[in-house]
């Protein structure tokens, strides 16, 4: 009797795993999650920039450093959306999350180029991307620190989202 009663315990905690697992693979297959990331130096942000520019708690690059990797590397590694690509379902969504100090935004583009700030445009010899034009763009696809911005559904297709500021950050979704 006792091996009988633990044989359905152990059965039923199988079903229930599978459930648990089929749910969530399920579930997320519909919304996904991107990390928006910085590590700006508030002092040095703050004294080039203007107050506020950076909120980050603590250290971090400073901004001459970030200007350096933008015309050595053509990027600053610490400034990304993680992941820089995902997989998802039609109808799904995309929460963009802001984990840096600075202000980003997380925004759908035809296709990827130049933000909408001349100056980093200049340094990186990019052109704007046409979004730039959108009038009230910053307002509908900003995401101040710690905060986040949730897609409408997305269609069957490629969807690719960038920050208009910083325009090395970039997203590709996959949406089937």
């Amino acid at each position: 009797m006792r091996y009988g009663r633990k044989l359905l315990v152990t059965a039923a905690g199988a079903i229930l795993a599978t459930v648990i697992a089929a749910s969530t693979v399920s579930a997320g297959a519909s919304h996904r999650s991107v990390q928006i990331l910085d590590a700006c130096d508030p002092v040095t942000f703050n004294a080039a920039l203007g107050e506020g520019a950076c909120v980050r708690k603590g250290g971090g690059v400073k901004f001459e450093k970030l200007v350096n990797q933008l015309i050595t590397k053509g990027e600053a590694p610490a400034w990304r959306f993680s992941p820089a690509h995902l997989k998802l379902d039609a109808g799904g969504t995309i929460t963009a999350r802001n984990r840096g100090g600075e202000f980003h935004t997380f925004s759908e583009v035809a296709a990827f180029g130049g933000g909408c700030v001349p100056e980093l445009n200049e340094l990186l010899g990019l052109e704007p991307v046409p979004e730039c034009a959108i009038g009230d763009i910053f307002l509908t696809t900003g995401v101040p620190p710690g905060a986040s911005l949730t897609t409408e559904p997305l269609a069957a297709g490629v969807h690719r989202f960038m920050c208009l500021i910083h325009p090395w950050q970039r997203t590709t979704a996959r949406v089937r």
